[in-house]
C-alpha cells in the first residue's frame, strides 16, 4: 500500500501521522484499533521515507512490484500471479534473484510472512529490488530472456 494512501487514510480517521526526527506517532491514538496501529508500524521505514519526501513513484513501483512478487511465493491469490509464474519459468536468474531477495529480508529480521517487508529493507535489498524490478518490466514488454 502507498504510503500516501496510509497517511490519508488515517488523517481521515482524525488521526494523522506526525513526523518527530526520525519517530512516528499516531495523533489521537485512541480514534484507531491496535490492529491498524501493528499496521501502520509494519509500515514505518516507508511511512517516515514518505514523510521526509523521500519516496518517489519510482520507488513505489519497485516496492509494489516485488510486494506482488513476495504475495506470489507465499501462494496469495492474485490476477498477477499466471504472468508472475511466466515470467519466472522463462528466466530463473530472475526466480533465483527473487528468491535471494527473500533471504535478505528474513536475514534483516522479517519473520512475521504475513507482514510488510518495509522495516527489513536495506541498501541491499534496495539495489536487487530495483534489479529484479527492471527484469520484469523488460520482460513484460516483450523483451523475453
Amino acid at each position: 500500500m502507498h504510503p500516501k494512501q496510509i497517511c490519508d487514510d488515517l488523517a481521515f480517521l482524525g488521526s494523522p501521522l506526525v513526523l518527530d526526527g526520525d519517530d512516528l506517532y499516531i495523533e489521537n491514538p485512541e480514534n484507531v484499533y491496535p490492529e491498524l496501529e501493528e499496521f501502520v508500524q509494519s509500515y514505518k521505514k516507508r511511512l517516515i521515507q514518505y514523510l521526509k519526501g523521500g519516496y518517489s513513484v519510482q520507488d513505489h513501483k519497485v516496492k509494489q512490484t516485488i510486494d506482488k512478487i513476495i504475495n506470489y511465493f507465499m501462494g496469495i491469490d492474485q490476477e498477477m500471479n499466471p504472468k508472475i509464474d511466466d515470467w519466472f519459468n522463462h528466466d530463473y536468474d530472475s526466480a533465483t534473484k527473487a528468491a535471494r531477495l527473500l533471504v535478505l529480508f528474513w536475514e534483516n529480521g522479517w519473520r512475521e510472512l504475513k507482514e510488510s517487508v518495509s522495516n527489513y529493507e536495506s541498501e541491499e535489498t534496495d539495489r536487487l529490488s530495483i534489479e529484479i524490478y527492471d527484469r520484469a518490466m523488460s520482460y513484460f514488454k516483450g523483451n523475453k530472456v
